[in-house]
């Protein structure tokens, strides 16, 4: 499996006893940890949080006119402790969401309105917060599709889009798959294969990400359509922002 942008700490952690890891239902807004910075978002959980957070899950992000879905293998630590995808704000899926146009500016991962506005939905293939992605076994990730496909039919979105190729070609047996749009569909919604947004993904850097999240866009809301001051595929040499 894809290993995810997430650590407990600066150096390698064993993981804890099954046993040490609570699993928890998925949590509702108002289960969410309240502490917040100076511009009001919630602040990064401590590495006993993030141990607590094993096993936890993540409630799918989907409104009442979901676009695009966008798919992960599963929650990180922090997603787990936040209760939001893609939780670490230092994740590129933010500036690339941003630069590729889907969001009118880089989102912090609380922001989930304007993700519902622009009609994107997140969800995972498995639910279980992990240090790691490769905690996460093959059978695992193939008892997610049927869920998914649950989910797919019932809020009808017109792309789901896969974050990561090995996930995808172990749950779905599409062994060769590239990145881009699939022949198959899933339900009633066509599919795309993009590469993880982690940064320890090294095979796809910023500009590379951006262009092939573009395509979605484009194929998604049509051409001409980037947010309001959303990026382009030149406007890829600014830093992330820092966390």
């Amino acid at each position: 499996m894809v290993e995810k942008d997430v650590s407990v700490s600066s150096s390698p952690q064993p993981s804890p006893p099954a046993a040490a890891r609570p699993v928890v239902a998925a949590r509702s807004g108002s289960d969410l940890r309240d502490a917040r910075d100076a511009r009001g978002r919630p602040t990064r959980p401590g590495r006993a949080e993030l141990l607590a957070a094993y096993g936890t899950t993540v409630p799918d992000l989907v409104g009442s006119e979901t676009r695009v879905l966008l798919c992960g293998i599963n929650p990180s630590l922090e997603s787990g402790a936040t209760g939001f995808h893609f939780g670490t704000p230092s994740n590129r899926l933010w500036p690339v969401l941003h630069l590729a146009g889907f969001t009118s500016r880089r989102l912090h991962p609380s922001e989930t309105d304007e993700l519902r506005a622009r009609g994107i939905g997140i969800t995972n293939l498995v639910h279980r917060a992990t240090a790691r992605a490769d905690e996460i076994d093959d059978d695992e990730v193939r008892a997610g599709v049927p869920v998914l496909t649950t989910l797919v039919e019932r809020i009808r979105p017109d792309w789901v889009a896969f974050l990561g190729l090995a996930a995808y070609r172990i749950g779905f047996g599409r062994r060769t798959a590239k990145v881009g749009r699939q022949p198959e569909r899933l339900g009633p919604a066509g599919v795309w294969l993009l590469p993880n947004p982690s940064g320890l993904n090294a095979h796809y850097q910023l500009p590379d990400l951006v262009r092939v999240y573009g395509e979605l866009h484009e194929a998604a809301y049509g051409p001409g359509t980037r947010s309001s001051s959303g990026g382009t595929g030149s406007d890829v040499s600014a830093p992330p922002e820092a966390t």
